[in-house]
């Protein structure tokens, strides 16, 4: 399944702040966000759509640098034994993993859509846990770039919740930001269809 997102920028800001969408995915650390999509330079009255699919996959990465190849992560069948020596369970909607050989591996990725969602470290001795979410979370100008940790700092009033559970569509107005004495703060207005 999947929910179709438009994004739509009615805002006067003239600076074409970007728009970052994120979840929060890190167990007792809701401030370790991954940007997960970033949309740019989206002029007033343009729209961009994406698709957001409701399945997770999952890559392990070595110290290198270098990355496996994306697994979907089926969670009809969990526990599962990964051939490269994962030890992955569900708990309600936590994910745990943990590593069962010794092996390269030394950190894991969380995917949606295929791309990074959330990372952690992997270790024979601690499971790494991550919380699977319907939830996710979009915000104006949050100074990151696709992928990369959103500095909590930069965490800001425009910061807005939405769940896609059930939804086949979803739309996002951005607005406020007119310049001027004027001003209003740039916020979000959430419809599910």
């Amino acid at each position: 399944m999947q929910t179709d997102i438009s994004f739509r920028n009615l805002s006067l800001n003239t600076h074409l702040p970007s728009v970052t969408i994120f979840q929060r995915n890190h167990l007792n650390n809701s401030t370790r966000c991954i940007a997960w999509k970033v949309i740019t330079h989206c002029q007033h009255k343009w729209s961009h759509p994406f698709r957001i699919e409701t399945s997770y996959s999952y890559r392990l990465c070595d110290s290198h640098g270098n990355y496996s190849t994306a697994r979907n992560l089926s969670l009809e069948k969990l526990p599962h034994h990964d051939e490269h020596g994962l030890l992955i369970t569900r708990d309600t909607n936590i994910i745990s993993v943990r590593k069962t050989t010794d092996n390269k591996y030394t950190g894991i990725q969380l995917l949606k859509n295929n791309r990074v969602i959330a990372n952690n470290a992997l270790s024979n001795d601690f499971h790494t846990s991550f919380q699977l979410t319907d939830t996710f979370y979009i915000a104006a100008d949050l100074r990151t770039s696709q992928g990369m940790l959103i500095h909590p700092i930069n965490m800001n009033m425009s910061l807005t919740g939405f769940d896609i559970h059930d939804k086949t569509r979803i739309d996002i107005t951005m607005t406020g930001g007119q310049p001027g004495a004027e001003s209003s703060p740039l916020t979000f207005q959430i419809s599910a269809i």
